[in-house]
């Protein structure tokens, strides 16, 4: 069965107060591995050493843009071999980040210095969207903006299906356009109240998460990530149901 795994911003006040604890919980939910979004001070070591008494494998971590370049970037690489993790991905430009065309032509030049260094360590870099990439700009789409300024080898795509979706473009026809490019899917389900969409428990929106997943598997994508950023309820509970959702999805 596809492995699947979670993307610990969506416990983030968990993950802060007690990061090893937090990953021996996600384990014992059914998760098969963790997505990082920080180590909040926490040894890589140490964090390493609860991964294996866990099983626990990484499915990427999630790394701001201003740590993509310099000593900070260097830091990052390392920490990530401790932790045994192969990927190391741009979640997200803040709206000063991105005022124009040119912002993201900048952004890719440094995804493709960060790819070319990463390449040395064994490690990749890749680029997540939200559904501002999918807005025109200038007369261009951001988005493609962003894969046609960086190298194929040097940098690959984490999509975000929730968002691709919020923005009305299809998972199916992105990836066709981008063939064997992404490496790591975003499952993050969908509900609408009115013309309003916010995230819900994965499995219980409106989104064909079995149907992505399939699509993983035909894309060879190495990662499955369950994200949730909107809670009716408690967080941990939310996103224990979401696994088990997706594992029973993954049985019929």
């Amino acid at each position: 069965m596809r492995k699947i795994g979670l993307q610990l911003y969506s416990i983030q006040s968990e993950a802060e107060k007690d990061l090893l604890g937090t990953l021996e919980t996600v384990k014992s939910m059914g998760y098969d591995s963790v997505q990082f979004a920080g180590l909040f001070g926490i040894a890589a070591k140490e964090v390493k050493e609860v991964l294996d008494s866990t099983g626990l494998t990484v499915a990427g971590a999630h790394i701001p843009l201003d740590r993509f370049s310099g000593e900070a970037y260097k830091r990052q690489m390392e920490d990530q071999l401790l932790l045994g993790n192969d990927l190391m991905i741009m979640p997200y430009l803040t709206e000063e980040q991105r005022k124009s065309i040119d912002d993201y032509k900048r952004v890719a030049e440094t995804l493709n210095e960060a790819g070319l260094r990463a390449k040395e360590y064994g490690i990749r870099v890749a680029y997540h969207n939200h559904d501002f990439e999918f807005y025109e700009m200038d007369g261009e789409m951001p988005f493609d903006v962003v894969y046609r300024e960086t190298d194929p080898e040097l940098v690959k795509m984490e999509l975000d299906t929730y968002w691709a979706k919020f923005a009305g473009f299809e998972p199916e026809e992105l990836l066709r356009t981008y063939n064997r490019r992404c490496v790591s899917f975003h499952l993050k389900d969908m509900v609408k109240k009115g013309n309003e969409k916010t995230s819900t428990i994965a499995g219980k929106g409106i989104l064909d998460l079995k149907g992505f997943i399939q699509l993983a598997d035909e894309q060879q994508v190495d990662y499955c990530v369950i994200e949730q950023e909107h809670f009716q309820g408690n967080p941990l509970k939310e996103v224990e149901q979401g696994v088990q959702n997706i594992k029973a999805l993954l049985l019929k």
